[in-house]
């Protein structure tokens, strides 16, 4: 009866293990399309180096996008759309950005001058074929 309870012990811990192995697998894909706000990008994996919501509007920010790539049953997405808003007044967009999806798109990056928004709270929006995907709201002090 032990060899039969070490062996199941052994096995359950064996599963687990796997599952998470194949759970928290970091293989480089980008599981959803993500904004990210900062000072300064990593040459190789293009990503912001320590992204923030708080940015100093005095020094030059980089917004980067990056898209998560269809599945084979997703159809292809034609156009993806970037809009840069305040919060107050959302009617009022400061950006609009259409950037073509062909097969090499994976992101989109730009830089936001120094001084060149007000103090205050701002969201950017991106869009893919007119459906909303990602929102990030960020403060300029």
């Amino acid at each position: 009866m032990s060899k039969v309870k070490r062996f199941l012990i052994l096995f359950v811990l064996l599963i687990s293990i796997t599952l998470f192995f194949f759970v928290l697998k970091e293989d480089g894909e980008i599981k959803r399309d993500n904004i990210e706000i900062g000072y300064k990008t990593n040459d190789e994996s293009q990503q912001i180096i320590d992204p923030r919501n708080k940015v100093d509007r005095n020094k030059e920010i980089i917004v980067s996008t990056h898209f998560k790539a269809n599945s084979g049953k997703e159809k292809q997405n034609k156009r993806f759309v970037l809009n840069l808003a305040n919060i107050e007044d959302k009617s009022n967009i400061l950006m609009k950005e259409t950037i073509p999806n062909d097969e090499g798109t994976s992101g989109y990056e730009f830089k936001i001058s120094p001084g060149k928004l007000s103090a205050g709270k701002y969201k950017i929006s991106l869009y893919r074929d007119n459906n909303l995907s990602v929102e990030k709201v960020f403060t300029f002090k």
